[in-house]
């Protein structure tokens, strides 16, 4: 489904160290940086991707950050390489368990 299904930013769910966080705007993130012409092991890939999730209004704690970083480097790499195009849903669409 696309982003833009609602005109909202995506919603995922993604691995960060040992623990799950919800993020939004990763899918436009990784499209961004892919226009920008990142290559998967450009320096400073990790700081603009970190620095990218919190223009898009996520939270990333300083102490979680080097964590944000590896996390998002192995999705950028699966996204660049192709291997990896998971479905995102809308803010609309998600509903939280309890």
């Amino acid at each position: 489904m696309s982003p833009s299904c609602c005109g909202m930013r995506s919603v995922r769910i993604i691995q960060v160290g040992n623990s799950r966080a919800g993020v939004t705007g990763l899918d436009q993130l990784l499209e961004q940086i892919s226009l920008e012409g990142w290559a998967p092991d450009d320096e400073g890939l990790a700081k603009r991707l970190v620095g990218g999730l919190r223009t898009a209004g996520n939270y990333v704690a300083q102490t979680a950050e080097a964590a944000y970083a590896q996390s998002l480097l192995d999705l950028y790499r699966a996204y660049a390489t192709g291997t990896q195009k998971p479905e995102s849903r809308c803010a609309s669409e998600v509903s939280v368990k309890r």
